[in-house]
């Protein structure tokens, strides 16, 4: 993205240079007859184009000490100042400071030193510079501008999914409290019971893990549908006999744990629809495993989970099994009514069973947020650096189009004099880089179009490619351009033409 930032700035440097190429032809003309070489023009140009790379990297440090403590807060990062005075980064600062003012300079250099100086002083020098090139220069500035733009929007499209999409649990209103040591733990039934007792709160439970957290995986002896019990690595973690009423999760067959059946917390397993079709069982009730360590004792399935995202949607639904347990670390909390009554009341509750110990919660839905915090924040900066690139384009389209109109003013004239309208003069002057807009957008959809469909690749569960996203960028880059470049195609139309025709 910084790549993309400095080849637009300087491709807005090459093509301003060259479009006011006509305004420092006389300059070149002169220098030419008076002796100079075009080595030495060369120079000139470059060294002009360097030293306003230094003024900009001089300005840029002093953003960067502004910006830096904002952005560490802002995206959770360490950056130090003192990283500044690294010898190795004031080295890639000094090849970047040369590579920026070289490549801006460069064409800029070469073409306004190649004027012939008798044409130059019979006025017939270049008036526009190369147009093809710098044509081509704003057609990757269009091209950058919408990859970036349709990037932002389909990761905006993928984080919304993300959000709304049905986990298979209810993890809103869910507090989630870790209960550190086994004081902690040994203690829940008190603080759950007194919780209960507040109208906000609908139900409590615990669990060895949460949604959105790691969970152990086990070789033991799984029973088969031909009733052979072979070796399997399975993922499995600890619950209580409220877990699935407090996230909502539902069974397809069977029970749950009970603590009416005495047997369920010494001999009963429940399994996930996964599981089910992992083993290929016709039914899974009944069916038996054995711990590792454990041959005395099998453990029979008596209910299966209905399948629901233990992780992050990056990865399938995996097969589960959840083993009855009452000493676990993690308390999950369900608030019915309203949160802020509900989280006062358990902080007021936490302080009477654990008076010594600080009350630290977070909520569900947040902690399995957290596991997108990356591509979040790749949204956000995407967001950034595309209003930024768009920015800088239209600053130089602005330019581009003051000159362009300044170039075409007799010629716009006396089309007026003719008698063309001034939405035609406008349209005239406007469609041009309207074409630039449309051609720019091909390689740039087919670029984004490829990234785009990589990363949503990653996501085992992911949205389809949304195509009208790729109208809507073309239509805001078209609208963009058309309000950039109209305003001095406006003020070129409704100019006076007895004004610009006068002279001739």
């Amino acid at each position: 993205m910084a790549v993309f930032l400095i080849l637009i700035a300087s491709i807005n440097y090459m093509n301003l240079s060259t479009a006011r190429s006509m305004k420092r032809a006389l300059e070149v003309g002169i220098r030419k007859v008076m002796g100079a070489q075009r080595p030495m023009l060369i120079r000139q140009f470059m060294t002009e184009s360097i030293l306003l790379t230094i003024a900009s990297l001089l300005i840029s440090l002093i953003l960067i000490i502004i910006l830096v403590p904002i952005l560490n807060s802002r995206l959770q990062t360490s950056m130090s100042l003192t990283s500044l005075g690294d010898p190795l980064v004031i080295l890639a600062i000094v090849i970047m400071l040369l590579i920026t003012g070289v490549l801006s300079g460069s064409y800029p250099a070469f073409y306004l030193s190649a004027f012939k100086p008798a044409a130059v002083l019979k006025g017939k020098g270049s008036k526009s510079g190369n147009k093809v090139l710098r044509s081509t220069l704003v057609t990757i500035q269009f091209a950058i501008s919408m990859f970036m733009l349709i990037g932002t929007l389909v990761i905006y499209d993928q984080m919304q999914y993300l959000r709304q999409k049905d986990l298979g649990f209810d993890k809103e209103k869910v507090l989630r409290i870790v209960l550190d040591n086994q004081n902690a733990r040994e203690k829940w039934s008190v603080l759950k019971n007194r919780l209960l007792q507040d109208p906000n709160i609908k139900d409590a439970a615990t669990a060895t893990t949460s949604p959105g957290r790691g969970f152990g995986k086990n070789v033991m002896l799984v029973e088969t549908n031909e009733g052979v019990m072979e070796d399997y690595g399975v993922d499995s973690y600890g619950i209580d006999y409220d877990y699935l009423p407090v996230l909502g999760i539902e069974l397809t067959e069977g029970r749950n744990i009970d603590p009416k059946y005495p047997t369920d917390t010494a001999s009963a397993v429940l399994v996930n629809e996964a599981m089910v079709a992992r083993m290929g069982w016709d039914t899974a009730i009944g069916k038996r495993f054995q711990f590792d360590g454990d041959s005395t004792k099998y453990h029979h399935v008596i209910g299966v989970v209905k399948d629901f995202h233990q992780r992050s949607l990056y990865d399938p639904i995996e097969a589960l099994l959840f083993i009855p347990s009452l000493n676990n670390s993690n308390a999950l909390i369900k608030i019915g009514g309203d949160v802020a009554a509900g989280i006062s009341f358990i902080e007021q509750a936490w302080s009477e069973v654990f008076p010594n110990k600080p009350f630290e919660y977070s909520f569900l839905d947040q902690d399995f947020m957290e596991q997108y915090e990356a591509d979040q924040l790749r949204g956000s900066l995407f967001l950034g650096f595309s209003i930024m690139m768009i920015v800088i384009s239209c600053l130089g389209l602005l330019g581009l189009a003051s000159f362009i109109a300044e170039q075409r003013t007799k010629e716009i004239s006396i089309r007026k004099v003719l008698g063309a309208e001034v939405s035609g003069l406008v349209s005239l002057l406007v469609r041009d880089f309207l074409l630039l807009v449309i051609v720019g957008a091909i390689p740039a959809f087919g670029i984004a179009y490829y990234f785009m469909n990589e990363w949503l690749s990653t996501f085992e569960y992911h949205v389809n490619m949304n195509y009208f996203l790729y109208f809507l960028v073309l239509l805001v880059i078209g609208g963009v351009t058309i309000l950039t470049t109209g305003y001095h195609a406006l003020r070129a139309a409704t100019s006076n033409p007895a004004d610009n025709l006068k002279y001739e």
